[in-house]
């Protein structure tokens, strides 16, 4: 998967940045949480309508995003704790960017007859569930013994890439409407398409007692 090609590409340039975070003090677990706020910070600029400073605030909270781990990582201090805090704000961290998107209202339905009895909150709702069922898919997997590491279309770093780049995109084009609308009905079907994926793929490895 891309994300996984990102982080074996990444991690040669980031994991001295770890390390040197390690070094200045910084805890995994500080990092997490200031990724969060950022997260929330640009969700609301998103929900003002300031585009570019979203998108800018909303890069720097993906690095924040997988610095924790670096940190983590590099300064030998993983834990239950802190991996349990990261995927409990992750999820926080999506809800604030979709949320966004559907108090905006720039979701609209899409531009296609057989489709467009289907309203942009649904779409965005369905893109949301999505997010949120490809996580827990893999975390209910895991806690049973399965690994789903690389399993299915699109996980979290490309959601936010994807979602990212549409909105910049989309203002850039001066239709933020429309580029929006087709980014998330995108990301709802590849999103619950991965949880299918997952669910499938713990069906037939799962071994029962």
């Amino acid at each position: 998967m891309l994300s996984k090609t990102l982080k074996t590409a990444a991690g040669k340039f980031l994991n001295p940045l770890g390390k040197g975070l390690g070094k200045l003090g910084i805890k995994p677990n500080h990092i997490t949480v200031m990724g969060l706020i950022l997260t929330f910070y640009a969700a609301w600029l998103l929900y003002n309508q300031n585009i570019y400073e979203a998108f800018a605030i909303g890069l720097i909270a993906s690095l924040f995003d997988g610095a924790d781990g670096l940190v983590a990582r590099a300064t030998k201090t993983t834990s239950i704790r802190g991996g349990y805090l990261d995927a409990t704000l992750d999820r926080y961290a999506d809800c604030f960017a979709f949320s966004a998107l559907i108090l905006c209202n720039w979701v609209k339905p899409l531009p296609i007859v057989p489709l467009e009895f289907i309203s942009g909150q649904v779409w965005a709702m369905a893109a949301m569930i999505g997010a949120f069922q490809t996580s827990y898919c893999r975390a209910a997997a895991e806690r049973l013994g399965v690994s789903q590491e690389g399993i299915g279309l699109i996980e979290r770093p490309e959601r936010w890439f994807v979602l990212g780049m549409g909105v910049l995109v989309g203002e850039m084009m001066g239709n933020i409407e429309t580029v929006i609308t087709i980014v998330v009905a995108i990301l709802a079907v590849l999103g619950n398409l991965t949880a299918l994926q997952r669910m499938y793929h713990f069906w037939n490895e799962a071994k029962d007692d």
